[in-house]
């Protein structure tokens, strides 16, 4: 019989794909993890992963452990949810996965209501994640999370995912205060009432950007293919919420997601005129999986708080 602990073990393999991944995520020796998995091949008489371009894909075989573990975990996570609400218990936890860049905004404005109704429930919040929050729900490592609807994710993570929309966003030109266009935001302090501008106009500027990851990348050249733009790089960073600090300091340009502009509520930021960037914001979780009253709680609030444009207060 598998415990609890060692389905987590083998779903976490399977998420990151890497032995050296899930040890480090786990806080177990990679030799421990790879005797783990030598074990199971042995105890279930079938191989469970395979080297494919350097990182660990489930065989045929395989697939089908991991997916009856995923069951297993399902089916009994729904269950003690069911026998709490029965209960009318007030306690529990759940986890959200949501962007460090977000959390601050987001969590500042729905914790504090969540917190008077369910005092005692223990939140998890995860910022941080090497594969896409996506395939941590998937794999029944955060309950729920927040995503964008473009990111580019594999179509069978994406099918036992439900998505609930909240709410459309859209990538701003961030000017470093230095700069002539600063100007315009001086006169005009709401960023959402200033002229939209040409991307073309900036080419030869210098511009701050993140590392792109393949989740991103189709949505970021959707934004500059109108332009056939290609901003210089000058300077690379694996962090978003650095950036914004950057450009404030002088050091050149960004496109940065409008959240950034609700967030700092200063600065000089403006519209693309050739806007290719719309993207909606969603709250995600598996199929199949019971929402706790709590969980069905939170989620209202946030939807609440969308609808009644809290997180976009300038």
């Amino acid at each position: 019989m598998i415990n609890d602990r060692k389905m987590d073990y083998l779903l976490k393999i399977a998420e990151t794909r890497s032995i050296t991944s899930a040890a480090r995520a786990l806080y177990v020796s990679q030799p421990a993890l790879s005797q783990f998995v030598s074990s199971l091949e042995k105890e279930y008489d079938t191989k469970i992963f395979e080297y494919e371009s350097g990182k660990l894909t489930p065989t045929y075989t395989g697939e089908l452990i991991i997916e009856s573990f995923k069951q297993q975990k399902l089916l009994e996570s729904n269950l003690q949810r069911a026998l709490n609400d029965a209960r009318q218990s007030r306690s529990g936890r759940f986890s959200i996965g949501i962007s460090n860049g977000r959390a601050p905004m987001f969590l500042s404005i729905v914790l504090p209501d969540f917190k008077k109704e369910y005092p005692n429930i223990q939140l998890t919040i995860n910022t941080k994640s090497e594969n896409g929050f996506e395939s941590m729900v998937a794999a029944g490592n955060l309950d729920i999370a927040f995503v964008m609807d473009r990111a580019d994710v594999p179509a069978k993570v994406k099918e036992g995912l439900i998505y609930e929309p909240l709410f459309d966003y859209y990538c701003l030109l961030a000017a470093p205060p230095t700069h002539p266009i600063a100007r315009e935001a001086e006169r005009i302090p709401d960023w959402r009432l200033r002229p939209p501008v040409n991307l073309n106009d900036f080419k030869d500027e210098p511009f701050i950007q993140t590392i792109t990851s393949d989740r991103h990348k189709h949505w970021e050249e959707d934004i500059l293919k109108p332009y056939d733009f290609h901003p210089k790089q000058t300077i690379l960073l694996t962090e978003e919420s650095a950036v914004y600090s950057l450009v404030q300091a002088g050091l050149g340009f960004a496109l940065l997601q409008d959240y950034v502009a609700f967030s700092y509520r200063k600065g000089a930021f403006f519209r693309l005129d050739r806007d290719n960037s719309k993207a909606t914001l969603c709250i995600i979780y598996r199929k199949g999986f019971v929402l706790s009253k709590a969980m069905q709680y939170f989620i209202g609030l946030v939807k609440e708080h969308a609808k009644k444009g809290s997180f976009f207060q300038f």
